[in-house]
């Protein structure tokens, strides 16, 4: 498992981005069966929170949960954007009280100044010094699915067409 290395801030985006994810409906959803799973994200909101007040903070995460993350930091900058647009109101369930939480300075009412698009820039400079680990990941994820896919052929090829039982 590949570790990442986070500084205090870039933490808390993270946290903020696995928020995000996690208050989306059906994020933790396995798409074949329907069922909710936990080889995503919640599992890193688990290992983040307890370690959010230090200078740095190491993870441990799966190349699957380093595309999640990936997604989710692309996601979460997208919100923030409509976050500030509608008044600070967000759709996704806790969105304002974790950003709230994690950026007191952005918290509403606290500074005239202070606004969540500030915040945009950070998320995508985070997400740009992920680039090369996510490229790992997805190569990683890649390879895993095309070796299922020919295992399935094989497997499909070894059967002969009047064992149909098997």
């Amino acid at each position: 498992m590949p570790t990442l290395q986070f500084v205090n801030e870039d933490a808390r985006i993270v946290a903020l981005a696995v928020a995000y994810h996690l208050g989306r409906p059906g994020s933790e959803t396995d798409p074949d069966t329907l069922k909710r799973h936990s080889i995503g994200l919640a599992s890193v909101d688990a290992m983040l929170t307890p370690f959010l007040g230090q200078a740095r903070i190491d993870l441990d995460l799966t190349p699957y949960q380093i595309h999640r993350l990936d997604e989710a930091l692309l996601g979460v900058t997208n919100e923030l954007k409509a976050y500030e647009m509608a008044e600070r109101r967000s759709t996704v369930l806790g969105f304002g009280d974790r950003l709230s939480g994690l950026f007191p300075e952005l918290a509403a009412g606290s500074a005239e100044d202070a606004s969540a698009l500030d915040l945009v820039e950070r998320v995508v400079m985070l997400r740009r010094r992920l680039t090369s680990s996510v490229r790992e990941a997805n190569a990683s994820l890649q390879a895993e699915c095309d070796a299922a896919a020919e295992a399935a052929a094989a497997a499909k090829q070894a059967r002969r067409w009047w064992q149909f039982w098997r």
